[in-house]
């Protein structure tokens, strides 16, 4: 499963950024990949539960389903025969996972008999009494006919999947002309028993048959081949799918819907993509790599991929980023982009992320969730080895970095937790920053700690010694240790069962007369003292040293003679360690290791130094920036940061600097990188309205991100002026640009204006729904106009508060109120005067009816607001 970027509440009402994005995780600039919102992070009150791995009781061998949907019901009927055996001691009963079901036959198949069998349901789960005592070598068949209702269970709140039920209905009525009805599952973490009964838990591997009877005109997919599909003559058709290898019960999906196919193929196997119609045409873009991914994977590791093929699905409204599947894996509709969209990237690295779980989850799971690392930091860590060998290695260090940066962004925030989470109040709270990110690095560290060759040679074994079964990370451990013949022990402990993660500040002391590089390490107490290994580096013109340092105590103190006189030197110049640090160093080394150091990301660490720099060296400073990004051989990143401090230097020529900047921007092609010149160009112009040809030509560019960068700084220039730009933007532009021009409109301020926000502001929801009712209250404000809050009022009596967001509610909350403070001075002002006429009277009855109406519906809605549970 794919986790993106996790969004505070905060960062929705106090910031711009939302305008960079269009819907929800559509586009590359911000990838939502899980659509998920932390509102706050609190320490529990109650103590939080120790979890273990689920006993293992009955072992269902085989499962075979045979699915009728009631689509516009949402419910399923379905036909099970599970094929099953106890595990170590013999059983009289057998308890299955099933969720809200009803139950019209239960029984047990002996020979060619079908026998009914007692069973007692509590709602969640089935207790089937069997014939007689089935011993550890004996093998039953039970049968059950029920009717499945997932859309009645309780939907859950999860952070990172935001609901439980297992088998979702989209459009079932087929009355929205946005997408065709389809139906596809999500079964992580223990959600699958809502529509099929189970041992619902990862530990729990069967293989499985499903049959699917559906309308001739859906697409079906499901885990391993297809057999063969049976015309049932009635309008429908049966395809069968089997799935021959054991896997995971919350990896067995399905999904049906009005699919567009496109066959690709890696070596014998079929690779296939199933996207809305429309997209089908770009399909190979979104998907293309796939093919180059199997191969490197598979040779990289040693181990060829194992399924029967590899299919990829993207269904709307998915309740989590994406699924890893087995064979059949499903994406939400935000990696579906347009060749324009994915000029400004792709969502590639979740392509690579649950491709590269089909060897460290599907093949080899976890074996609770308390080990759910040995998933998802492994699936991550398989984006940046993709990253890096497609790419190269500045754009796979850039991953790492962010990687890197998410996990201490939780840290900071006073989430510090162990690796293997054995206390978490449900499931879904272990799939977080830590087990996706600082699982990653993790790995990469162990990779760094005993070697290229021998950690994929560990891989290699760890992956073979456990193929289709369940490990905990101390199976990795012994993988790791048998191919090197050494003691891990302690490398496990401490990054696997130890919160936090070394803190480390570094001194440097250059001896005048031997030229002997003293290194004073010292390790914060916060997390305890960390045992690691970190590269160092050093140098003086053409000549360079790199020595790697083992770390073991609180205080190290290192006296290296490198042979000459270091005029800079860092620590882990590449970006390896898992770590928070900071160093201390004269500002001349400093300048000298963002002019020379070899690697980009040792040059991006000296930026930390800006503050010196600039007051120590001033103009040369400046140039040096500048000189940077007029480079075209310069990495984009280094561009970009270098680009990203020219408005803050202080000996500049400001129109130097744009010109140049200007110059740049015209020749890159990275987009990030040409968002940033723009930003960069307009806070050292301000002062001079002339410089708007290049914001102008940036709303012409083909990176959309671009062209919402300069249409905002436009915007905020002049944003009535803006209003007439924006309607040169192409027709496919509309909806990427709608939040950017509700907010033109709001700041423009003319009454023009007013019909825009009557015509827009009907079909939309959740952030789009929360922007454009502050925007539209902006808007009234701005115009201070009895009719444009006449017309607000309208809009917001007009929308459903109960259906909202509560955020969005509280904007619309906003906007009344601000209307009803107008309305009070306009009827103080009415009030004032000393003889009313009849126009003046019957403005102030009118308003006295509006405020009226206004106040008891400002009332309904505080109650509303009052009652929310955040």
């Amino acid at each position: 499963m794919e986790l993106g970027l996790v969004m505070t509440l905060a960062g929705f009402f106090t910031s711009c950024s939302l305008l960079q994005r269009n819907q929800a995780g559509m586009t590359a600039d911000n990838p939502i990949v899980l659509d998920t919102m932390e509102l706050s992070f609190s320490p529990p009150k109650e103590p939080v539960p120790t979890r273990s791995s689920d006993p293992l009781i009955t072992d269902v061998l085989h499962t075979a389903l045979d699915l009728h949907f009631d689509i516009p019901a949402e419910s399923v009927m379905g036909k099970a025969t599970l094929t099953v055996q106890p595990y170590a001691n013999a059983i009289d009963t057998v308890v299955l996972d099933a969720r809200g079901f009803t139950f019209e036959f239960v029984g047990e198949q002996l020979g060619d008999s079908l026998v009914a069998r007692d069973y007692s349901y509590d709602g969640s789960q089935i207790r089937i009494q069997l014939d007689s005592s089935l011993a550890p070598d004996r093998q039953t068949k039970l049968v059950m006919k029920y009717v499945a209702r997932p859309a009645e269970l309780e939907k859950g709140n999860g952070r990172a999947i935001r609901s439980s039920q297992g088998l979702y209905f989209i459009n079932p009525e087929g009355d929205s002309n946005e997408v065709h009805p389809q139906v596809w599952s999500q079964g992580e973490t223990e959600y699958n028993s809502g529509w099929f009964p189970c041992v619902d838990q990862p530990n729990e591997k069967h293989t499985q048959e499903i049959m699917l009877t559906v309308d001739t005109s859906f697409t079906t997919l499901s885990n391993g081949r297809f057999v063969y599909a049976i015309d049932n003559g009635d309008g429908t058709r049966t395809d069968v799918w089997m799935q021959e290898q054991p896997h995971s019960t919350y990896l067995t999906m399905i999904a049906i819907g009005d699919f567009a196919v496109v066959k690709d193929t890696w070596r014998d196997l079929d690779v296939w993509y199933y996207v809305d119609p429309e997209f089908e045409p770009h399909a190979m873009k979104i998907f293309g790599n796939t093919p180059e991914m199997l191969e490197f994977y598979s040779n990289l590791l040693g181990v060829d991929y194992p399924w029967e093929k590899f299919h990829q699905v993207i269904v709307h409204d998915f309740v989590s980023g994406a699924m890893e599947n087995t064979s059949a894996v499903i994406h939400g509709q935000f990696v579906q982009q347009t060749p324009r969209q994915m000029i400004d990237g792709t969502h590639e690295d979740v392509i690579a992320h649950e491709l590269f779980h089909h060897w460290f989850g599907d093949l080899v799971t976890s074996e609770s969730w308390t080990q759910i690392t040995m998933n998802e930091g492994f699936a991550s860590y398989g984006e940046y080895l993709w990253w890096q060998h497609k790419y190269g290695e500045e754009e796979a260090r850039m991953h790492l970095a962010s990687d890197l940066s998410a996990y201490l962004g939780d840290s900071e925030r006073g989430v510090n937790l162990n690796l293997i989470r054995r206390n978490y109040r449900a499931p879904d709270d272990v799939f977080d920053r830590h087990s996706y990110q600082k699982g990653s690095r993790a790995l990469h560290m162990l990779r760094k700690e005993i070697g290229d060759d021998l950690f994929f040679a560990g891989l290699k074994y760890y992956l073979e010694e456990n193929a289709f079964g369940s490990v905990e990370d101390v199976h990795l451990r012994l993988a790791m240790e048998k191919v090197t013949g050494r003691d891990l022990y302690w490398f496990f402990d401490q990054w696997y069962h130890r919160e936090g993660h070394p803190i480390v500040s570094v001194s440097y002391d250059v001896d005048s007369t031997t030229g002997a590089l003293g290194v004073l390490l010292e390790q914060e107490d916060r997390f305890g003292t960390y045992q690691f290994h970190v590269d160092f580096i050093a140098g003086d013109g053409n000549k360079q040293a790199r020595k790697r340092l083992w770390v073991d105590q609180a205080i190290e103190d290192f006296n290296l003679d490198l042979g000459f006189t270091p005029t800079w030197y860092a620590i882990d110049p590449e970006g390896d360690m898992l770590w928070q640090y900071s160093e201390e160093k004269d500002a001349s080394a400093w300048m000298t290791q963002l002019k020379t150091a070899p690697h980009f990301m040792t040059r991006m660490s000296a930026f930390e130094a800006s503050q010196v720099l600039d007051e120590e060296y001033g103009a040369a400073y400046t140039q040096l920036l500048l000189d940077i990004v007029q480079n075209e051989s310069e990495f984009w990143a280094l561009k970009k940061s270098a680009t990203d401090q020219l408005p803050f230097v202080h000996a500049i020529d400001s129109q130097r600097a744009v010109n140049m900047l200007i110059e740049a921007f015209r020749k890159e092609n990275e987009s990030s990188l040409r968002v940033a010149q723009l930003h960069a160009i307009d806070s050292l112009s301000r002062g001079d309205e002339n410089i708007t040809d290049v914001f102008i030509a940036g709303m012409k560019d083909s990176s959309m991100r671009v062209v919402r960068t300069a249409l905002g700084i436009l915007t905020d220039r002049d944003p009535c002026s803006a209003i007439g730009l924006s309607q040169n933007l192409a027709e496919e532009d509309g909806d990427e640009m709608f939040l950017w021009i509700s907010r033109m409109h709001a700041m423009c301020g003319n009454e023009a204006s007013l019909s825009f926000f009557q015509l827009n502001g009907g079909a939309l929801t959740g952030i789009d729904q929360f922007m454009f009712n502050s925007d539209f209250a902006r808007f009234a404000r701005n115009t201070s106009s009895e009719a444009v809050y006449d017309a607000l009022v309208e809009h917001l009596s007009t929308v459903d508060m109960e259906e909202m967001t509560w955020w969005a509610r509280m904007s619309a909350m906003e906007g009344l109120n601000s209307a009803l403070q107008f309305y009070d001075q306009r009827i103080k002002a009415l009030d004032a005067v000393e003889a009313p006429g009849q126009d003046e009277l019957g403005q102030l009855a009118e308003l006295r009816n509006k405020r009226s109406a206004l106040a008891v519906q400002i009332e309904k809605g505080k109650e509303l607001l009052d009652n929310e549970e955040r």
